[in-house]
């Protein structure tokens, strides 16, 4: 009977806990928590190392270190700090950010997240967006021209390297086939007509005939001969979205009202309009609803994707010369944000070219150059 009874109780046990994790599975459906949401439940709230954990997350929204991108750093998460990594970076409306880490093993969780703020300085950032679960790649296409911080902070108890590449991709496809950012000869904001006006698009110098594309799917809400444009056509991202104008155009090769899907060829590169007197290219601009036009340059600019050629591992050192800067970002040209004496320690961060990024006594992090610094042996 006793026997019967606690196979009763197993029993009834496994019952309730099924049932929580189904309840929480449907739950989460409609909540859609967070990664780093989803990590924190399986520890209690007063956890002393969760908090310390949490705490280094707040902490290092305050964090001022300036990179810019395309940027790729290598290095190694310690497990007896909760280190976080911060960045502030300047971006582009229509730029699409992307943030990669990579570990060994690739089963460690990295959380991402990405604040917007109002200046480059400490002020509190907003956070915008932050990674889904189960991915390594953070993406998030920029509304607006600003400042941006890119926080990346590893789970707790993991000494593992990692990869982390941070670099925008653009929005939409490139509108001239077979041409690059060297065809762009004009640019926003150049001034025309003696300053009268300003150029409210950019210019693809292209062969006459070269098609040109749409960059994104949509529908093509006008064409026409017309005006300063001469032959255009118009192609509306969705429906409250923005609108694509395309000018100059040789040739027309779509009708009003149609839809098409990126790639299609909407017409032919010409000097139609105004531009009779120059070469063929493409003015292109993009159009917001109710703003009107804005720089379509970051919508459109083929952007790198930055490579690390060899994994860096070293995660302590001494520095080697007297006075030697601690800078905002990895670049002489940035501020001076301390300075460091000869046979001071030193923990690395990571590495990005020939610069260390580190954390000094004081909590202070910024980047050294690597010829300053004398790695210390971990083994």
């Amino acid at each position: 009977m006793k026997i019967l009874r606690h196979v009763l109780l197993l029993s009834l046990i496994t019952l309730i806990t099924i049932g929580c994790s189904e309840v929480r599975k449907v739950t989460d459906v409609i909540t859609n928590p967070t990664a780093r949401e989803v990590y924190t439940r399986q520890f209690e709230k007063n956890d002393s190392l969760l908090k310390q954990w949490s705490a280094a997350f707040i902490k290092a929204q305050e964090d001022s270190l300036l990179i810019t991108q395309p940027y790729a750093e290598s290095g190694v998460f310690s497990e007896d700090t909760y280190n976080v990594h911060a960045y502030t970076l300047q971006l582009r409306e229509g730029e699409r950010l992307i943030v990669e880490v990579r570990t060994q093993p690739d089963s460690v969780r990295t959380f991402i997240d990405l604040f917007e703020q109002p200046s480059e300085t400490t002020t509190r950032a907003t956070k915008l967006h932050t990674l889904d679960q189960d991915s390594t790649r953070l993406q998030y296409t920029i509304k607006k021209y600003g400042y941006y911080k890119v926080l990346v902070q590893p789970e707790m108890g993991q000494q593992v390297p990692f990869q982390l590449k941070i670099y925008t991709q653009p929005s939409y496809a490139f509108p001239v086939q077979d041409a690059t950012n060297k065809n762009v000869q004009s640019f926003w904001a150049a001034p025309r007509d003696g300053g009268r006006r300003s150029h409210e698009g950019i210019d693809i110098f292209s062969p006459r005939g070269t098609p040109v594309l749409a960059v994104t799917d949509g529908r093509i809400s006008s064409t026409g001969n017309r005006g300063l444009g001469g032959k255009q056509v118009w192609l509306r991202d969705g429906l409250f979205g923005k609108t694509m104008y395309y000018a100059h155009l040789d040739s027309i090769a779509v009708r009003e009202g149609e839809r098409v899907t990126v790639g299609d060829t909407l017409g032919f590169v010409g000097n139609t309009g105004n531009a009779k007197t120059t070469a063929p290219h493409l003015h292109f601009g993009v159009y917001k609803r109710g703003a009107g036009p804005v720089d379509p340059y970051p919508y459109v600019k083929i952007t790198e994707v930055p490579e690390i050629s060899s994994q860096n591992e070293v995660s302590a050192g001494i520095i080697r010369n007297n006075k030697t800067p601690i800078h905002q970002g990895p670049s002489a040209a940035l501020d001076e944000i301390g300075t460091l004496n000869k046979n001071d320690t030193i923990s690395i961060l990571g590495l990005h070219r020939n610069w260390y990024h580190v954390k000094v006594k004081n909590n202070q992090k910024g980047f050294v150059e690597q010829k300053r610094i004398a790695p210390i042996n971990s083994n």
